[in-house]
């Protein structure tokens, strides 16, 4: 039987093989295929180093294939022997096996992932054989002291008294602390305990006022009303509020558009 001149005979690379190729870039005028081919067969030709031609291998199966765990989803069924390069998943261990081929470097990440969980699901077992102690207790009393309350749990600081032990903040706590901006130089508890004795001081000292003062009249109530869009000046530039008809003039300065923007009688 006569064979075919136009197929390339194997052994060669795939167009888009994208490994090293000894001795590719001086070689033009040949097809890819054929070019891989006269390269891998006639190794003592194209480079000094031998270049040897790897049989085909078939991967064995990992053993999480063999015995598949009772939560096993369809995901882990992609985690195989023979991997085909290109798939952008994760491969346990992966990281650690470089300069072989894809699927010969996923095999042994796979077999080595493997060994790992026998050696581990080993050591379970043999740590489930292994006799269990009742823990016995270092002392028969507490194993931290109870400081007796005065006040139920969760009471707030601010209904503390003064000079209680607990009237503080702990540090770490984000919440507003009155009077305690004028207070520097001391640790997060001892602030805020002199913060809250001198507000609780203050409301003290506000309980106390006799009732018969005069009453302080508000000074937004008697204030005359601010005008923005006034008769006789302008805007000031950057001003971001809504000046009446402001799209339909144009060819002044904001300030001289907006001279009387409500177009009231002078």
């Amino acid at each position: 039987m006569v064979k075919s001149t136009l197929v390339t005979p194997e052994p060669y690379h795939l167009p888009g093989y994208v490994g090293y190729v000894p001795q590719f870039k001086f070689r033009i005028g040949g097809t890819y295929g054929k070019t891989t081919h006269d390269i891998l067969y006639s190794p003592e030709k194209s480079s000094r180093m031998p270049y040897k031609i790897i049989d085909e291998v078939k991967f064995k199966e990992p053993l999480a294939r063999t015995r598949p765990a009772r939560d096993e989803g369809w995901s882990n069924t992609k985690l195989k022997g023979g991997m085909i390069p290109g798939y952008t998943g994760y491969v346990p261990k992966g990281q650690h096996f470089f300069g072989q081929c894809y699927a010969r470097a996923c095999d042994n990440a796979l077999q080595s992932f493997e060994k790992d969980l026998v050696i581990k699901e080993q050591n379970d077992e043999t740590l489930r054989m292994i006799p269990k102690k009742p823990l016995t207790p270092i002392s028969k009393g507490r194993a931290y002291p109870v400081r007796p309350r005065d006040f139920e749990h969760g009471t707030s600081p601010y209904r503390l008294p003064n000079g209680h032990e607990e009237k503080y903040f702990v540090s770490g706590y984000t919440g507003f602390v009155p009077r305690s901006r004028e207070l520097l130089a001391k640790s997060y508890p001892e602030l805020t305990t002199e913060a809250l004795r001198i507000h609780q001081s203050d409301q003290d000292r506000l309980k106390n006022v006799p009732t018969g003062l005069p009453r302080v009249i508000s000074r937004a109530k008697t204030a005359p009303p601010c005008l923005i869009y006034t008769k006789t000046s302008g805007l000031i530039p950057n001003y971001t509020g809504h000046v009446p008809a402001m799209k339909f003039k144009f060819g002044k300065t904001f300030g001289a558009t907006t001279v009387n923007a409500l177009n009231q009688s002078i």
